[in-house]
């Protein structure tokens, strides 16, 4: 979230449009890559912690229910925003709203990938299963079909079959592994990964600034897993350190990081009309000063009332 709100997204907001092409190519392949993130790890978690059908410890309804609850309403209501501020068209507000935007043109942008996520939860009762071999087959015949739709059908958000891939992903090794490499044979890998990832960006940026949507995707597939290291190296040196001043070091980052994350959904879905508000209010001329104002005050202010607002909501949704 804080990738896509405080750079991807705010890059638009400080230079002119015809500046923007000498970025985009690294920049789409690294959204890939934090979305792909995303998806993946919200996968993971909820195969692990949901199991459908007789042996499971969920129903489908119970499931449901707190997924609709948890996103639906902030999203009718950011969509409606999205489009009153002349973000997003009438039909393409209208296909996001109806969650068919991933088949269907025109797509809303940036909240394009909340009706891709609400599909993804849509179809978790029929993967997430207590055997392996249910996961695996469920899981491979629903992307396969939607590969093969794919072709048929060219409106099929590309990004949407990426997201799929890494949900299933994430929800078929829940079962079976936990992503925590803490030997020699993860060390190598990881640096196999990162080593790989850094190759293909360098080929990328050396060949062409604007590669296709294919290779923005396979860079971003590779980033997922690079993040996703890069994320659990930090953690571990912020935890496993000794002493009052490390400790006091790891409880300030369990602040933030649980803060930022708390807001990170309202952040994603409302931050398009704070930006605008921004602008409407008055931002500096100077490009460098445009940063600092931007990423100084209007993104921590963004963070603070997408916390306000989750909490809020929060509170309301507790009385159901």
């Amino acid at each position: 979230m804080t990738y896509l709100v405080m750079y991807f997204h705010l890059y638009g907001y400080i230079y002119p449009q015809e500046q923007m092409t000498i970025c985009t190519a690294a920049s789409t392949a690294m959204a890939h890559a934090c979305l792909g993130l995303f998806t993946f790890v919200s996968g993971y978690l909820l195969g692990k912690k949901y199991c459908f059908g007789q042996q499971g410890n969920c129903d489908v309804w119970t499931f449901y229910k707190k997924r609709i609850l948890r996103i639906i309403p902030l999203f009718v209501l950011s969509s409606i925003v999205l489009w009153l501020v002349d973000f997003n068209g009438t039909y393409a507000t209208l296909n996001g709203l109806l969650c068919i935007s991933p088949f269907v043109n025109p797509k809303p942008k940036t909240i394009y990938y909340i009706p891709i996520i609400l599909w993804c939860y849509l179809v978790t009762p029929l993967i997430s299963r207590r055997e392996l071999k249910w996961r695996v087959l469920g899981s491979l015949s629903l992307f396969v079909l939607l590969v093969v739709a794919r072709c048929l059908f060219p409106s099929i958000d590309s990004r949407f079959v990426f997201n799929v891939f890494f949900y299933l992903v994430g929800v078929v090794s829940a079962s079976c592994f936990d992503w925590k490499f803490n030997t020699s044979y993860g060390t190598a890998l990881k640096t196999l990964v990162v080593l790989t990832f850094a190759l293909l960006v360098a080929f990328a940026i050396k060949y062409s600034l604007l590669y296709p949507t294919s290779r923005q995707m396979a860079v971003g597939a590779i980033g997922v897993f690079v993040i996703f290291f890069i994320c659990e190296g930090i953690c571990k040196l912020i935890y496993s350190q000794q002493g009052v001043r490390q400790n006091q070091c790891s409880r300030l980052a369990s602040f933030i990081v649980e803060k930022v994350s708390y807001a990170s959904m309202a952040c994603y879905m409302f931050h398009r009309f704070f930006y605008w508000l921004a602008e409407a209010v008055g931002t500096p001329s100077d490009t460098t000063l445009k940063w600092f104002y931007m990423i100084g005050l209007i993104f921590p202010l963004i963070v603070v009332l997408s916390y306000i607002i989750q909490k809020e909501y929060d509170n309301i949704v507790k009385k159901f």
